[in-house]
């Protein structure tokens, strides 16, 4: 994918990059927004994230990344650098991941991002 090429070249202009994840737990709600009916059954058959981690992980990136532009940081989230960190092995058990990147430059690097051709 493209667009992965194009993101790496975002990541190689960042200061820094906060990677974010969660593992695959459940909450025991048996809520169902997973499509299994218990929780037992998500975490027996299935790889599925529970919503619960996926909504929260979603809250702590945005929180995080809007306390650094409450700071004049230059950030963007991105999952496929989550992803990239989740394949290299970097988050121990987790399965889903966000990265947020940090840049102190003259000009915001996410800004005017060009797609790999």
């Amino acid at each position: 994918m493209n667009f992965f090429l194009r993101d790496a070249d975002n990541v190689e202009a960042s200061e820094a990059v906060v990677v974010l994840g969660s593992r695959l737990s459940t909450f025991g709600l048996n809520c169902g927004f997973c499509g299994f009916s218990t929780c037992a059954a998500k975490m027996e058959l299935s790889e599925v994230p529970c919503v619960f981690n996926a909504n929260d992980l979603g809250i702590a990136t945005g929180s995080a990344a809007a306390l650094a532009a409450d700071r004049r940081v230059d950030n963007r989230i991105m999952f496929s650098a989550g992803k990239a960190a989740l394949n290299l092995g970097l988050l121990g058990d987790c399965r889903i991941a966000s990265a947020i990147l940090l840049s102190c430059s003259g000009k915001n690097p996410y800004f005017d991002r060009k797609p790999k051709q």
